[in-house]
């Protein structure tokens, strides 16, 4: 009879009597391996998501809801921090079969999909609608992924920040950017643009959705509340940015000096459009951001 290959379980089938169990020797690394697997992505999960540095516990996703928010086997709702999956507009009819949020969805499944995931904590743990909010690792062959991280680079998600939970946006700000040059995804659809500042009456329509939106910095100013961001002469009707003050002030000095040299850059802000008079963004944190025309960001991404 022919012996069988010997990887990775060390057996004869010749050695093996008939009407006997079978029972493999096993190599003892091997059992070593399968020990210490669980330990090995537990620790690689830890290093990637060094922005969310309390680690929590680890779940099964029994469900995935939508490209943003999943279930776990514990019967609790996870809301992906700072990763927007593409919603549709209730106002437009039904949410099913959206393609974009459809896509997302999948996306999420295939990554995360009954497949056991740790939750990391930067800020606040809940939402008002009592759902956990965490940065999430799976564990994978290679290692394990950051889930946030794997739907902003394929391009299934935009990034975006929380006031209390902004200490990961940078990193996906930067994976945000990767997927824009690539036209990943959603990227590739005229559906998710970024917008210009310079048309106001354009953003005044998307009052209530979020929305990126580039373009020129005319001054800034600041009050003892509120810094604001303008983008035109008119600041009444015109798109403004603001955050509050004491934001800046937490960052000292080299913050403050950044927002006044603000007047004259072109940079890019993301968030919710709100109707104050003209269009705003209220942003959580200065890493919202972007300077366009410096270092931050490369001249060369400019948007669509």
């Amino acid at each position: 009879m022919k012996r069988l290959r010997q990887h990775p379980l060390r057996f004869h089938a010749e050695t093996h009597p008939p009407g006997q169990i079978f029972v493999p020797r096993i190599r003892p690394l091997f059992l070593l391996a399968l020990f210490l697997a669980p330990a090995f992505f537990s620790a690689r999960a830890e290093a990637e998501i060094a922005c969310a540095p309390e680690t929590g516990p680890s779940h099964y996703v029994a469900r995935v809801i939508d490209g943003d928010t999943l279930v776990l086997d514990d019967g609790r709702e996870v809301r992906l921090i700072g990763a927007l999956a593409p919603k549709p507009d209730l106002s437009l009819g039904s949410a099913e079969g959206w393609p974009p949020a459809d896509a997302s969805r999948r996306a999420l499944e295939e990554l995360v999909g009954g497949r056991q995931v740790t939750l990391h904590f930067a800020g606040g743990k809940l939402d008002r609608y009592k759902r956990v909010l965490a940065q999430l690792s799976v564990a994978q062959p290679a290692g394990a992924a950051w889930v946030q991280q794997h739907m902003i680079l394929s391009g299934q998600a935009r990034a975006y920040a929380l006031p209390g939970d902004a200490p990961c946006l940078v990193a996906l700000l930067q994976a945000e950017t990767e997927a824009r040059l690539a036209r990943r995804g959603l990227w590739s659809d005229d559906r998710f643009p970024v917008y210009d500042a310079a048309d106001p009456d354009a953003l005044l329509r998307l009052t209530g959705r979020f929305a990126i939106v580039q373009g020129t910095v005319r001054t800034a100013a600041r009050t003892k509340e509120t810094t604001y961001i303008n983008f035109g002469e008119r600041w009444r009707d015109d798109f403004t940015a603001s955050l509050p003050t004491a934001v800046v002030d937490r960052g000292g000095a080299e913050v403050a000096t950044r927002i006044e040299g603000l007047a004259g850059r072109r940079i890019r802000v993301r968030g919710w459009i709100e109707r104050r008079n003209g269009p705003m963004i209220v942003l959580s944190t200065v890493d919202a951001i972007e300077i366009l025309d410096g270092a931050n960001t490369g001249a060369a991404d400019q948007g669509d």
